[in-house]
């Protein structure tokens, strides 16, 4: 009976080499993900949303709805104290916005979103404060009692529906000149950035 020859067992060295190359591969996909940063977002050049908003730190009876500022570059920026990325970015949004304290020609909407269509803007409120007194942060906070003005940010940046947090940045003759979605460790730097280039 003939035998068949056992063919030698492959060699393993390819395995690291293997390994290195998925290594090489995930870390060039991560480098191309979205940084937060979306300076190449459908909105980038159109007109700023309307708003219709009214400031918490008012006593309810005497809320007024409000809009945008004209003639100031503006970051309108949607959060909610129930969002885990909106607390980890607004502290660092917080001193960033700190920085531009008393510049005439600058203006921060901070608008702080309900948790659910049940809860009442007084405890949106309470919990808005709450939250800004535990970081310590002096930011004048605005509602969007009736979702319009959520609605027409989404629709500025084509979508049918926001993340948050969501920053856009619209400059002195009512353009959105920067959009960021999300939370990224380095936006907060880039809008800083972009505000200064405006200014």
């Amino acid at each position: 009976m003939n035998e068949v020859p056992v063919q030698p067992r492959a060699s393993r060295s390819w395995w690291p080499m293997l390994v290195l190359i998925l290594a090489f591969g995930l870390f060039a996909v991560s480098r191309n993900q979205p940084s937060g940063d979306s300076q190449d977002s459908v909105a980038i050049g159109k007109s700023a949303p309307q708003l219709e908003l009214v400031r918490l730190s008012q006593d309810p009876s005497e809320m007024s709805i409000e809009g945008l500022p004209t003639g100031k570059v503006t970051l309108i920026h949607l959060w909610g104290t129930w969002c885990g990325p909106c607390t980890m970015e607004y502290p660092h949004l917080s001193e960033m916005v700190q920085e531009f304290d008393g510049n005439e020609n600058f203006a921060f909407i901070s608008i702080s979103c309900e948790s659910g269509s049940s809860e009442t803007i007084e405890n949106l409120a309470q919990r808005t404060r709450n939250f800004l007194a535990s970081i310590d942060a002096d930011t004048d906070v605005f509602a969007d009692p009736r979702g319009m003005s959520r609605e027409n940010v989404a629709k500025s940046l084509g979508k049918p529906h926001m993340y948050f947090p969501t920053s856009v940045l619209v400059d002195q003759q009512g353009t959105i000149r920067g959009v960021w979605e999300g939370f990224s460790p380095n936006g907060v730097d880039q809008m800083k950035a972009k505000i200064e280039e405006l200014l």
